[in-house]
């Protein structure tokens, strides 16, 4: 596992629930390191994005200890336990611990590498992170140059752990977070005609598609997969149709049982092509609100 955090010459990380400083080199920073990765975080880091939504282009898994929460686009896990089982067949290299304090002290033994910002001031901090300056175990790899940003100096510093905890990642490298990342539209066969309109499963398909975990996956759910026993999350996600792969959702497009009617052959079909932010429509088709013909002169 990876960390990364932006600390001052105290090793404080933040202040009424807030960063310290906001540098938008270290923003970049924090973006390039962490594009399509597995973020571990804690509720009050979840809360603390901007209207508390979970940060795009990423699986963000957090870790609440609070019964019955769901968050939006966020996986929750009530113990350490739930959260290693989840992300045992994941790749170690691309799961990063972001926040808080706490999360940053329990998950700290288990992580190998530290990305971690030095500012040369202090920030009056009320949380802080153990400095690896004094921990024997880390050790400083590489410093970027020093830079300035409104008068306060900073650094790019990586550490090294060299007796990290094992959590018992498998040598899988799962390919979870590309269903985290825009997805492209696709082209759906609509058959208005012969009474058929899209069905639950197809709207769900296309709900996966594009609003990977639009509900939120709780602590429960959560136990529900490990309680299955063998077999990795993603493949969980996919059977409940949290996520979908685009073949799955192209599949839609290919004629079966459910679609074959003598009047409506796949051929004949009226073929739309959907985008994310015309979701929308396709509920009002499946509820009978708005034509097939009006769909397609609304998806052009």
């Amino acid at each position: 596992m990876k960390l990364i955090v932006a600390v001052d010459e105290t090793w404080g990380i933040g202040k009424n629930g807030d960063l310290l400083l906001s540098i938008p080199d270290d923003m970049r920073y924090f973006r390039e390191k962490t594009r399509r990765a597995v973020l571990v975080m804690g509720y009050n880091t979840l809360l603390s994005f901007p209207n508390g939504k979970p940060l795009p282009n990423r699986m963000n898994l957090v870790l609440a200890d609070i019964e019955g929460v769901v968050a939006p686009g966020t996986v929750i896990c009530d113990s350490m336990e739930q959260l290693f089982s989840i992300i045992r067949d994941m790749n170690a290299d691309d799961i990063f611990v972001i926040g808080g304090g706490y999360t940053y002290r329990q998950f700290l033994p288990y992580c190998d590498t530290a990305y971690i910002t030095k500012m040369r001031f202090s920030g009056d901090a009320d949380t802080f992170i153990p400095n690896l300056d004094e921990l024997e175990e880390w050790r400083v790899e590489e410093t970027s140059e020093e830079r300035e940003h409104e008068g306060v100096k900073y650094c790019f510093v990586t550490y090294v752990n060299d007796a990290p905890k094992p959590v018992g990642f498998s040598a899988k490298k799962s390919d979870m977070p590309r269903y985290f990342v825009k997805k492209e539209p696709v082209t759906i066969a609509l058959r208005d005609h012969a009474a058929q309109r899209l069905r639950e499963d197809e709207k769900a398909l296309l709900h996966a598609y594009f609003r990977p975990l639009e509900r939120g996956v709780g602590a429960e759910e959560v136990a529900a997969f490990l309680s299955e026993g063998d077999g990795d999350f993603e493949a969980y996600l996919l059977r409940h149709r949290l996520i979908a792969d685009e073949n799955t959702v192209k599949a839609m497009n290919r004629p079966d049982e459910a679609h074959s009617d003598e009047a409506c052959s796949d051929e004949a079909a009226l073929r739309v092509t959907i985008g994310k932010e015309k979701l929308a429509l396709f509920d009002e088709y499946a509820q009978g609100r708005l034509s097939a013909a009006a769909l397609a002169e609304r998806c052009r």
